[in-house]
């Protein structure tokens, strides 16, 4: 007869199983650690702004919704930089890189990073770089000569770091944004030394869901 932890034990098998087909990375190590018995992923209480301690989950999903949106979404200073025009025009390439060029882009990209919202690790494309390069340039090539970008490429997820001693603090935390891996690619593409160029960029910072 199986016992209740037995198939706790065997539904956390299964779970691992079922992430490590789909290259959930994050998922498959939660759910390894809950086997060997070192599991512990508790939300740290914060501080409303007025310093009351919240304690309840839901309550401070909000606040960290509201700190990133103070912290991405503030609106443009009122001074502008003085910033003195250039005297030659920068030459800004507005034609779609080749397959080749692209499979360079691609061979390019960090492999040590963690999935986006997609659960799609950089790493997943280099697996048969021949057809994923041309899959991804067929994409791209839509994207380019459509000059619009997938809504969903506008998602990320927000993952904070602690950075002081208060960490009931929002404001003590830094945070990085995990993006679509197939974004990183169009991104390596299109600005390729992070300049702007006329075809669609994804700097916009409505990304909070």
């Amino acid at each position: 007869m199986i016992t209740e932890k037995q198939k706790h034990v065997e539904d956390l098998v299964t779970t691992a199983e079922k992430a490590e087909l789909e290259w959930n990375m994050r998922q498959l190590y939660d759910t390894t650690r809950k086997l060997v018995g070192k599991y512990s992923k508790l939300e740290r209480p914060v501080k409303y702004k007025e310093g009351k301690i919240m304690n309840e989950i839901r309550e401070q999903l909000t606040r960290w919704v509201r700190h990133f949106e103070e912290l991405l979404d503030r609106p443009a200073p009122l001074n502008s930089s003085d910033i003195e025009a250039a005297l030659t025009d920068l030459p800004i390439g507005v034609t779609l890189p080749t397959v080749e060029g692209m499979g360079v882009d691609i061979r390019l990209l960090k492999v040590d990073k963690a999935a986006g919202p997609e659960n799609i690790p950089t790493r997943r494309l280099k697996l048969d770089m021949k057809v994923i390069v041309k899959m991804r340039h067929i994409s791209c090539r839509q994207i380019w000569e459509g000059d619009q970008v997938p809504s969903d490429w506008r998602e990320g997820h927000f993952i904070k770091i602690p950075k002081k001693r208060d960490l009931s603090k929002c404001e003590n935390y830094k945070d990085i944004t995990l993006l679509p891996v197939a974004r990183k690619v169009f991104n390596s593409v299109a600005e390729p030394d992070e300049s702007f160029s006329r075809r669609p960029t994804l700097r916009s910072t409505g990304w909070i869901r």
